[in-house]
């Protein structure tokens, strides 16, 4: 399970986020506007922001007091919202970047394993990341979190900016997480897609939870 905490997050002096505290065990959705908070909080939990104070916890483990690079080795995934694929390397190679940064052996079974649950990704695979589509590069950055999160994964507004079709196959991938007994946190401005996964929904306001 994943335990945020009375977590506060501010930036550059103004406080984002405010006495957060969630749990989450299974598919759960933070739901909120643009600037609500959402993408601070998930920075918040990999360790890319600062917390204020508050903790997050994962598995009883305190994560919040590792750096980022650590996450992997809990087995947490992180798909941001803009993607951050590198535009000159191959779809492989940019999957493949967390797991060369462990230095981890059998790399081609854990690839094999995610293009079979995604196997669109097959036709591209060696193409460049700038040479995609915007949903092309959604799958390739959830691919990338997959690879190293066996336990956990952090999907940041993996809906946003994609065609309906592609949204669609999204939700699919997202429901089949569920047999891989992944547990998943997304963001998403409404509530469109969260409840067609049956996600738990929690809203977010100006850094706040409201009921």
């Amino acid at each position: 399970m994943l335990k945020v905490d009375n977590v506060s997050v501010s930036i550059a002096n103004i406080k984002i986020l405010s006495n957060i505290s969630l749990n989450v065990k299974k598919f759960t959705s933070i739901i909120g506007r643009n600037g609500a908070g959402k993408t601070t909080l998930i920075k918040s939990i990999m360790k890319i922001l600062d917390i204020d104070y508050g903790n997050v916890e994962f598995n009883k483990i305190k994560i919040s007091n590792f750096n980022t690079y650590a996450m992997t080795s809990f087995g947490i995934g992180y798909m941001p919202e803009d993607r951050r694929l590198i535009p000159n390397l191959s779809v492989k190679e940019n999957i493949l970047l967390p797991i060369w940064s462990k230095r981890k052996k059998n790399e081609n079974n854990d690839l094999e394993s995610i293009l079979n649950f995604i196997p669109e990704i097959k036709s591209f695979l060696y193409s460049d990341a700038y040479q995609l589509s915007g949903g092309q590069q959604k799958l390739v950055a959830l691919a990338r979190a997959m690879i190293v999160g066996k336990k956990l994964l952090l999907l940041d507004e993996p809906f946003e900016g994609v065609a309906p079709a592609l949204a669609e196959r999204l939700v699919e991938l997202i429901i089949g997480l569920n047999k891989l007994k992944l547990i998943t946190l997304i963001t998403e401005s409404d509530e469109t897609y969260s409840k067609l996964i049956n996600a738990d929904i929690i809203k977010l306001e100006r850094g706040k939870i409201v009921s």
